[in-house]
């Protein structure tokens, strides 16, 4: 058994079982898009949505976001879609769209001002021409069921919130993929209580997913919009932890069956995009870094590591061994509820270990990228950070 101070093993125990009940909570009390679009009763009054799709380099992806947006089951839509100086053909199939659809708007992006982050300049400018009571931002690589933008508005409208935001389903095609996406699904909701989290409307405990995000168009508007974040590369965060500063509100709906984004082109460029978002996330602070990574190691590889080499080398030395196993099997649980809810192979249970490692991994290639200034997304180079403590 690996030798450690026996509060260490207590503090696992306990973090473990709080995970656990966290996701039994979350289980009860974090809603389901497809519970919306279940309920048949008509809205009484249709508020007009325009959907604001932003878009560089996507012509593997552009064609299916674009048809589902096309057959969305909604009324008064407006879809605008802004190629973002692509250097390859999604400009060319943007206007494809466009040209025999009375739905879809084209528009060209404008050269990026200095310090803005790419993505940002583009939903702003999308943002000045979008004429709906409610904006839904999506991403060029996300696809969504016919009845979602309905679904949306009716939980929009039944939380009265200024914005909802959606939980997609990630899809993966490389290993990477399927290693993290499900940690992040894991991170929310087995450390978020949402309960708690939709009723203090805190930006400490929030999560906002650019793949979908409905605003409330004077609220978007009241905190600035993408303006006021225009050199955070994190801008789905960003706005959903200003809107709440600004004392308006927020919700969080999961969407796995119903909102789904593509892949990236493989492992590298995963693992990139997963990186790119980390640091950001932790408002670039080494602190916040270096103390969640260590509760992710200390939580979800130390106990089967220990259990491991203790099974191998001291078979006899069992003093902690119901307290690693409880913890363990805690753990395990809580991943195969994720997996399950957010529609992940249940198959890679056993790896999250390996899934927690390339975590922190990432985590520390996020602050070293942004430390040097090197970090970089769509081909262009995103501002340095301002490191902090």
């Amino acid at each position: 058994m690996i030798e450690l101070p026996e509060i260490v093993y207590i503090s696992i125990l306990i973090l473990s079982i709080f995970s656990f009940v966290i996701a039994i909570f979350n289980l009860r009390f974090l809603s389901s898009l497809d519970t919306f679009l279940a309920n048949s009763e008509p809205l009484p009054v249709k508020p007009s949505v325009s959907i604001l799709v932003p878009a560089r380099n996507e012509e593997r992806n552009i064609i299916k976001c674009l048809s589902s947006l096309i057959n969305q089951n909604y009324e008064p839509l407006e879809i605008l879609v802004l190629d973002d100086r692509s250097t390859d053909e999604t400009a060319k199939i943007i206007k494809e769209f466009a040209a025999p659809s009375a739905k879809i708007t084209f528009l060209e992006g404008t050269p990026l001002p200095q310090g803005w982050v790419g993505k940002n300049w583009a939903c702003h400018q999308l943002s000045k021409q979008a004429s709906g009571e409610l904006i839904i931002f999506v991403d060029a690589d996300t696809i969504l069921s016919q009845g979602s933008v309905l679904a949306a508005v009716r939980a929009h409208k039944k939380k009265s919130v200024d914005l909802l935001t959606i939980i997609p389903h990630r899809t993966a095609s490389c290993l990477t993929e399927r290693l993290m996406f499900p940690l992040i699904d894991w991170a929310l909701f087995c450390w978020i209580p949402m309960k708690l989290a939709h009723k203090i409307q805190t930006p400490h405990l929030s999560a906002t997913f650019g793949q979908f995000m409905l605003f409330n168009a004077k609220a978007y508007r009241e905190i600035g919009g993408h303006e006021k974040v225009y050199n955070n590369p994190l801008d789905d965060f960003a706005l959903g932890r200003l809107i709440m500063s600004k004392g308006l509100t927020w919700a969080l709906v999961g969407g796995s069956t119903d909102i789904s984004v593509l892949p990236y082109k493989g492992n590298l460029a995963a693992f990139k995009a997963v990186s790119r978002s980390v640091f950001p996330a932790l408002y670039y602070r080494i602190s916040i870094l270096l103390v969640l990574s260590f509760v992710i190691l200390l939580l979800g590889v130390l106990p089967p590591l220990t259990l491991a080499v203790s099974a191998i080398a001291y078979p006899e030395n069992n003093d902690f061994f119901l307290l690693l196993a409880s913890s363990t099997g805690l753990v395990t649980a809580t991943w195969f509820i994720v997996c399950r809810k957010f529609k992940h192979r249940v198959l890679m249970v056993p790896f999250y270990p390996l899934s927690m490692s390339l975590m922190v991994l990432a985590a520390f290639h996020s602050l070293f990228t942004y430390g040097l200034g090197i970090t970089t997304w769509k081909d262009r180079k995103v501002s340095r950070a301002k490191i902090r403590l």
